[in-house]
């Protein structure tokens, strides 16, 4: 795209992204509804595929390097079904590595007969995903030390209930102990309270869920395997590569949010009543901010993993049509919900394609897929249609945040713990499989410091 259009694409969604921070004390705090996937078995196949595609995501920070997305297509020839994954920003050789990684998972789910031994088909899958996740895992182990240790210290009364909660992660999502927890971090999420005092609790219930969300995992590969066996046997796993990261945006034009405003609609009434806005909070240091926002180093917009799907989809023989899909289930998962902007593009894109639930953060390092030569001008007529439509959703956006004082959404962290109901208890509540996984995790953490990305 021309720098004019790339700058008129930014500039609302910066004034956005530094009126979000401005007004996050306002905030609401936002999770995606929590759905029961008994009986469901589309749910079911969803659920499995988004948590594939979580077991990918094995490094934390980096801007969302690893995040995953996966769809299942129809097969050809001998191959029953297609996997087709994309991740935010991986080199070719590590794309080939998860492809790898996702043959071996599948593989060994096929292994397994319906009437051998599950309890050793758990423990495999739980060794192969925790060794590949090692990185997160690590970073998950550390939080979690920090923050129980925080809970210990701001409230001395809870001394007993945090050394429960250290000494076994998974019988503690079924005990009294959790529910107060959980109540205590809800209450706070739900205030609004961000101290650094009383997010502890929060943050020692994510740290917490994250870890068992990789013994949830694997239950939904074993519950796939008895739904659709065939999905396990004669596959295909293709790689869409990642994007080009686009060259920092911004001009000095770019640098005021009067300047921006003047150029976010032509009615000149908006454009005054705005402005008088984003005035008021300059003793927010609203320009500042903007101005911090342009000059991040890693302000480098990538397409994320989903809309690599997506495109490839488009792209392709067949574009998209439910016919393409196993079982006409159009449905493309992710390793974290999808953002904002993500879901604008899916809603404007129109092809009915299905995703996770947004946890409705925004992420102004995100772009539109390339054009192709190929494509000639109609597809670059598309693409200007697709940013006209983003632009219309972003601007409203910023126009109600300021003017009708909508408050912002956001979350602390972009993975969502509640994603499906699944109870571990009873697959997962034996004492030699408790101490496995505990083990398992124990001994990645010793053995493995040196990987560790914080």
């Amino acid at each position: 795209m021309k720098s004019r259009v790339i700058n008129k694409f930014y500039e609302p969604l910066v004034l956005l992204k530094a009126l979000n921070d401005e007004m996050t004390n306002l905030a609401e705090f936002v999770d995606p509804d929590d759905f029961n996937y008994r009986g469901d078995v589309k749910k079911i196949f969803q659920a499995f595929v988004y948590k594939l595609a979580h077991v990918c995501d094995s490094i934390p920070g980096n801007g969302g390097g690893t995040v995953t997305s996966i769809m299942l297509l129809r097969g050809s020839g001998r191959a029953k079904v297609e996997y087709h994954l994309a991740s935010n920003q991986r080199s070719p050789n590590d794309l080939e590595n998860i492809r790898s990684y996702i043959r071996h998972l599948l593989e060994r789910v096929d292994r397994a007969s319906t009437s051998g031994n599950v309890s050793e088909l758990r423990k495999d899958l739980l060794n192969a995903v925790l060794w590949f996740n090692r990185p997160r895992i690590n970073s998950y182990i550390s939080r979690l030390e920090t923050e129980i240790q925080l809970c210990i210290d701001n409230n001395r009364d809870d001394l007993h209930k945090c050394n429960i909660l250290l000494h076994n992660l998974i019988s503690l999502k079924a005990s009294e102990v959790w529910g107060h927890i959980d109540q205590r971090a809800t209450g706070i999420r739900l205030g609004g309270v961000t101290s650094n005092s009383s997010s502890c609790w929060p943050e020692t219930r994510h740290m917490v869920n994250r870890l068992l969300s990789y013994c949830k995992d694997i239950e939904f590969f074993i519950l796939a395997k008895d739904n659709w066996p065939e999905i396990f046997r004669n596959f295909e796993i293709s790689a869409c590569p990642s994007s080009q990261p686009l060259p920092r945006p911004g001009r000095n034009k770019s640098m005021t949010a009067e300047s921006i405003v003047g150029r976010m609609t032509r009615q000149e009434h908006l454009i005054e009543r705005f402005r008088e806005c984003v005035h008021d909070l300059q003793i927010m240091h609203l320009d500042q901010r903007i101005q911090t926002e342009y000059q991040k180093d890693n302000f480098r917009p990538i397409v994320h993993s989903e809309i690599l799907l997506l495109n490839h989809l488009e792209k392709t023989a067949g574009s998209v049509s439910p016919a393409r899909f196993f079982k006409d289930w159009m449905y493309i998962g992710s390793s974290k919900p999808t953002c904002r902007l993500c879901e604008y593009y899916f809603e404007e894109h129109r092809s009915g394609v299905e995703h996770r639930s947004s946890h409705k953060n925004l992420y102004i390092c995100w772009r539109l897929p390339d054009v192709l030569q190929s494509e000639g001008d109609l597809g670059k007529e598309r693409r200007q249609i697709m940013v006209d439509r983003l632009l219309q959703r972003i601007r409203k956006d910023a126009f109600n945040l300021v003017e009708k004082k909508v408050r912002p959404t956001f979350r602390n962290h972009d993975s969502i713990t509640s994603s499906v109901s699944m109870t571990l208890q009873g697959n997962w509540s034996d004492a030699s499989d408790i101490s496995d996984v505990l083990s398992s995790m124990g001994s990645l953490r010793l053995n493995n410091d040196e990987h560790s990305e914080g």
